[in-house]
């Protein structure tokens, strides 16, 4: 397959998915709890975080990999399948210390002694999924990731409907594994054997353990917050925060994450070029202002329309998390695509020495503000993903050359104006006895076209940069 067509059917895989999962969620949120959720979300974190050991980074060094690409496909099948049985058997035997002692909730031990099915599903589709990868195989896969997403809300959502409760959640994960493995091993025609080169597996070790560091960072700042309130606050606390903290994310995901690959392919063919990345920096930090603020800030304004109507009284508390995790995604993504920049500059470092050291300011804050409870956690986050926007801007500023003086001008005219809308819209509306949805669809209708009709007309009367260009000292 060519790139563009593999490129092409990866985009649609990930639209595709981002599509399908809102629907499922929010079916399920109304048939279940927080209480579910966190439960589900529990074992979720210690699945995700055993992932990071088992697979070894065997499937990217796969990828890399140019040479005896047979042996090396058998070397990450038995070395993936091995730790996987290793995983199992130790998770089976610490889920109830593990549930006890991060989550409080006994409950969480059974469902972690279940979900190592998953380990085990997973460590069996690795190394297929990775050969597809590798030849650009992403038809195959785009239909992979559509029934990967569409069969867990086919088991769930009747189980939930039953009363089942977070058991639906593990069942439709687990069907929705299975059939990415069956339809894996379909797909794919490579079959192990008993081949295992020592020192073929040497140098794939060694790769791997690179990008199992690297899996390890991503976990914590996947997960460190969620592990936190589930430490102190329990599986209902932890199921409201991550479900809402979810629902936001899904929105911008949607609107962000296909643009990464094409974003990094194009750079790609920039050769490292410092001007023309710094032209394109310049110009991709502007429109994700220009888009990932406006979105936070008619979330901020919906959100106690969206957690009423969309997920109901039972979850009372949700549109607070939906409110303040709109912002933190909304401004997060102002720098999302920073390591692609540095990827293409050749210092593909700075992203992870950049990131462990934000890391280590989020636990910490993470650490001090859950003592406050609730609402403060949230807050904090808020306040902790400003700090790190600031120190991404200064970094990538200094070492891209870009005016960071005018991109923060440009945020915070940006801000105001997307604030400012939304506000007026909310007070007026309020005015009138609408019921639940009827506020929640004129509210963002009318948002919406306010904000996008001031931005195409400054942008039309190139306002925006005339008012930079005055503050400019």
């Amino acid at each position: 397959m060519s790139f563009a067509r593999a490129l092409k059917w990866s985009f649609l895989s990930e639209l595709a998915s981002k599509l399908l999962q809102p629907i499922v969620f929010i079916v399920l949120a109304r048939l279940l709890t927080p209480e579910d959720f966190g439960v589900m979300s529990a074992a979720l974190m210690v699945v995700a975080f055993s992932q990071i050991f088992w697979e070894a980074g065997m499937g990217k060094a796969l990828i890399q990999r140019q040479t005896d690409i047979q042996d090396a496909a058998n070397v990450a099948f038995w070395v993936n399948l091995a730790l996987a049985m290793i995983i199992i058997g130790l998770l089976y035997i610490a889920a109830s210390p593990i549930a006890l002692t991060f989550f409080q909730d006994d409950r969480v031990t059974t469902v972690i002694q279940v979900m190592t099915l998953q380990v085990f599903l997973g460590a069996l589709g690795s190394v297929q999924t990775a050969l597809l990868q590798k030849e650009l195989g992403f038809k195959k896969l785009f239909w992979v990731r559509f029934a990967t997403v569409s069969l867990p809300g086919l088991a769930s959502i009747p189980l939930a409907w039953q009363g089942m409760g977070y058991w639906a959640l593990v069942a439709g994960t687990l069907t929705g594994q299975a059939a990415q493995v069956i339809m894996l091993w379909r797909m794919s025609p490579w079959r192990p054997n008993w081949s295992f080169p020592i020192p073929i597996a040497r140098e794939m070790g060694r790769f791997g353990a690179w990008v199992g560091l690297s899996g390890l960072l991503a976990w914590f700042y996947l997960w460190m917050d969620s592990l936190v309130m589930g430490m102190y606050l329990g599986s209902h606390d932890l199921g409201l925060y991550r479900t809402g903290n979810q629902f936001s994310a899904m929105i911008f995901a949607l609107l962000f994450v296909p643009i990464t690959p094409v974003l990094y392919s194009h750079l790609a063919r920039m050769n490292g070029d410092r001007e023309r990345i710094k032209m394109a920096a310049e110009k991709v930090i502007q429109v994700l202002i220009l888009i990932a603020v406006p979105v936070a800030a008619v979330i901020f304004s919906l959100s106690d329309s969206i957690g009423a109507a969309l997920f109901g009284a039972k979850w009372e508390g949700i549109g607070l998390v939906i409110a303040v995790m709109g912002l933190a995604h909304g401004f997060s993504w102002i720098v999302s695509m920073n390591g692609e920049f540095y990827c293409a500059m050749g210092k593909p470092a700075y992203e992870t020495i950049i990131g462990g050291v934000t890391l280590l300011v989020y636990l910490c804050g993470y650490l001090y503000s859950i003592g406050f409870g609730f609402e403060p956690f949230l807050w904090a986050r808020f306040a902790l993903v400003l700090l790190s926007l600031m120190l991404h801007l200064f970094i990538f500023s200094s070492i891209a050359s870009l005016s960071i003086s005018k991109i923060f001008k440009y945020i915070i005219l940006i801000s105001l104006t997307s604030f400012f809308s939304v506000f007026i819209v909310s007070h007026f509306l309020s005015d009138y006895e609408l019921n639940t949805w009827a506020s929640l669809l004129l509210n963002g209708l009318i948002s919406t076209l306010i904000i996008g009709g001031i931005f195409y007309y400054m942008e039309k009367e190139k306002m925006i940069r005339h008012f930079i260009s005055i503050l400019n000292p």
